[in-house]
C-alpha cells in the first residue's frame, strides 16, 4: 500500500492500531511516526499560509488577507440591496512625507517608523477590524460589521487622532505623523474589495489635496464613466509593463535657432487605442495617488535620458511638466533621487508648472517651488496668460522662465491688438528678470516676429515635433560626435522605476 503523507488526512488514519507498520521505500514506518510526520507537514503548511497573508515587516495582514476577509464579509451580507442597507467599510490611509524620512534618516529608520505606525493603528482600530499594510506607507482598515458612512468617517478620525498623539521616533529623532484617510462603504462605494479600495483611494487623495483629514467616497469623486476606471486600472499596469514612453520636443534660441533644451512629453502606448496623449489619461491619474509614481517615472526617465545624451556628446537641458497635484514636499525627494541617480546638474533640469497650479494652493506650492529653486532647479511658469496668477504671486514665485501660452502665439499675426498682448507678456517677463519662451510656433513668420519682439526661445511644430530620443540625438548631435553611442532607448526606459506627469 502506498500513500503520500501530504495528501493523507488524519481522519483517514484515526482508529488504527499504533503498531501498524506502513511500507515505505527501504523499509517500514509505524503509525505513530506517520501521524507525527503528517502533523509536522500540516503545521508547516499553516505557517506558509500565514506568511502569505502577513506583512513581514509589521506583522499586520497584507493585501491578500484584506481581500480574502473583505470578500468573506461581503458574501455574508446578501441583503445589501435593501433600502438603507449598509455593508462593511474600508478605510485607506497613507503617511504624509514618509519618503522624506527615508531620504533623511535612511530606510532602516523608515522601517522602524512603519512598525510603530502599524502598532498604533492596530490599537486604535475597532474590535474585529482587519488592519493591513498594503505596501510602502499605505495601510487599510476593514470594518467588518455594517457601518454607515458617518460611522466610517468617525473611525477614520479616531485613527488620525491616534497617529497625531505623537510618541513616534526613529534613529533618535522625534517624528510628527500626519496622514489622510479615504473611506468607502458598501454597497454605495462598491460591492467588491477591489471597488472599495479604488474608491477609498479616490477619497483619500481628495482628502490629502484638500487637507480634509478624512473624506468619504461620493460619486462626484469618481471618473465620469466606467471607462475611466478601466483606464486607471490599465494605466497602473502600463507603468509595470513598459507601455509608457517619453518623446522630446526641441526648444531653440529665437535668434540663432540653436538648440537650448528638450521638453519631455509623456505618451502611453495603449494596447488597443494606440499612442495616447496625456490629456486622455492624466486628469484621471491626478484624482488618485497614481499621479505620484507617474511623476517619479517621468522625472527619473527624462533625467536619465539627458545623461545618456551627454555621454553620447549631446549636452543640453531637459524640461519636465509637473502637475499641480504633486506640488508638495514629496516632489523634492523625487527630484533629488533623479539628480543623484544620473549625476545630473540641477541647473540643467527645468520643471514646468502652470500658473494655475500656483494659484490653486499658493502657500504650499510657493514653498515647494522655492525649495526646488534653492537646489538649483530651473522653474518655468507654463501657459502664462491662460490662468489667473496674480502679479503678486508671479513676483513671489522663484521662477527663471516664462512660457507664453500658445493662444497668444497663434494669434500673433492676427492684428495689432493680438501682437500687443504677446509683446506685453514678453516685456513683463523681461522686467521680472525672466527668460521668455514662446510655445506653439508653427510658421517662420511667427518665429521671426517673436524674435523681433525680444522673445528668447521658441518651441512648436515649426521648430520640431516631439521625437524619440534616438531621433533627437541623430538630429541635434554636434557633427564631430556623430559616431557616438546611441541614446538610452526603450530597454533602458523599461528599466526605469515603476513610473510624472507631462503635458502634451
Amino acid at each position: 500500500m502506498q500513500m503520500t503523507a501530504a495528501l493523507a488526512p488524519l481522519s483517514v488514519l484515526s482508529g488504527l492500531p499504533a503498531d501498524v507498520l506502513w511500507p515505505v521505500a527501504g523499509g517500514t514506518v509505524s503509525f505513530v511516526s506517520l501521524v507525527t510526520l503528517l502533523v509536522l507537514l500540516r503545521r508547516q503548511h499553516q505557517r506558509q499560509t500565514a506568511l502569505l497573508r502577513t506583512d513581514p515587516l509589521t506583522g499586520l495582514g497584507n493585501r491578500v488577507l484584506l481581500t480574502e476577509e473583505g470578500e468573506r464579509v461581503l458574501a455574508s451580507l446578501p441583503d445589501l440591496d435593501g433600502d438603507g442597507r449598509h455593508g462593511p467599510g474600508l478605510l485607506l490611509l497613507d503617511l504624509d512625507g514618509f519618503k522624506d524620512v527615508n531620504d533623511t534618516l535612511g530606510h532602516a529608520a523608515g522601517d522602524t517608523l512603519l512598525v510603530q505606525v502599524a502598532h498604533r493603528l492596530a490599537s486604535a482600530a475597532p474590535p474585529g477590524a482587519v488592519v493591513a499594510r498594503l505596501g510602502g506607507d499605505e495601510f487599510a482598515v476593514l470594518l467588518d460589521s455594517p457601518v454607515t458612512t458617518a460611522q466610517a468617517v468617525l473611525h477614520g478620525k479616531r485613527l488620525l487622532a491616534a497617529l497625531g498623539a505623537g510618541g513616534f521616533s526613529a534613529d533618535g529623532v522625534d517624528l510628527d505623523i500626519t496622514s489622510s484617510v479615504g473611506a468607502a462603504v458598501a454597497p454605495a462605494a462598491g460591492r467588491t474589495v477591489g471597488e472599495l479600495l479604488r474608491h477609498a483611494d479616490l477619497a483619500m487623495y481628495e482628502a490629502k489635496r484638500s487637507r480634509s483629514g478624512v473624506l468619504p467616497y461620493t460619486s462626484d469623486l469618481a471618473p465620469e464613466t466606467s471607462d475611466g476606471l478601466t483606464t486607471l486600472a490599465l494605466l497602473r499596469q502600463a507603468m509595470d509593463q513598459g507601455e509608457l514612453t517619453l518623446l522630446y520636443q526641441p526648444v531653440v534660441d529665437a535668434g540663432t535657432r540653436e538648440l537650448r533644451a528638450f521638453e519631455a512629453l509623456l505618451r502611453w502606448n495603449h494596447p488597443t487605442r494606440g499612442l495616447l496623449l496625456p490629456t486622455e489619461f492624466l486628469p484621471l491619474a491626478e484624482r488618485t495617488t497614481l499621479v505620484r509614481p507617474l511623476t517619479r517615472w517621468v522625472v527619473l526617465t527624462a533625467v536619465r535620458q539627458a545623461a545618456a545624451w551627454r555621454r553620447a556628446g549631446l549636452d543640453t537641458t531637459v524640461a519636465v511638466n509637473v502637475s499641480a497635484s504633486v506640488l508638495e514636499p514629496g516632489l523634492l525627494g523625487i527630484v533629488d533621487e533623479a539628480l543623484a541617480r544620473s549625476s545630473w546638474p540641477a541647473e540643467q533640469l527645468v520643471l514646468e508648472i502652470t500658473e494655475t497650479a500656483v494659484a490653486s494652493d499658493a502657500g504650499e506650492a510657493l514653498d515647494v517651488v522655492s525649495s526646488l529653486a534653492g537646489r538649483g532647479i530651473r522653474i518655468s511658469v507654463d501657459d502664462f496668460g491662460a490662468g489667473y496668477t496674480s502679479l503678486g504671486q508671479l513676483r513671489e514665485l522663484t521662477a527663471h522662465h516664462l512660457k507664453v501660452d500658445r493662444q497668444f502665439v497663434t494669434d500673433l499675426l492676427g492684428g495689432p491688438s493680438d501682437e500687443a498682448i504677446a509683446a506685453s507678456i514678453i516685456d513683463l517677463g523681461h522686467r521680472l528678470g525672466l527668460h521668455v519662451v514662446a510655445e506653439g510656433v508653427e510658421s517662420a513668420a511667427v518665429a521671426d516676429r517673436l524674435r523681433d519682439l525680444g522673445c528668447d526661445e521658441l518651441q512648436g511644430y515649426w521648430v520640431g515635433r516631439p521625437m524619440s530620443p534616438e531621433l533627437a540625438l541623430a538630429r541635434y548631435l554636434p557633427e564631430p560626435d556623430r559616431t557616438a553611442a546611441p541614446a538610452a532607448g526603450p530597454a533602458a526606459a523599461a528599466a526605469a522605476p515603476p513610473a510624472s506627469s507631462a503635458s502634451a
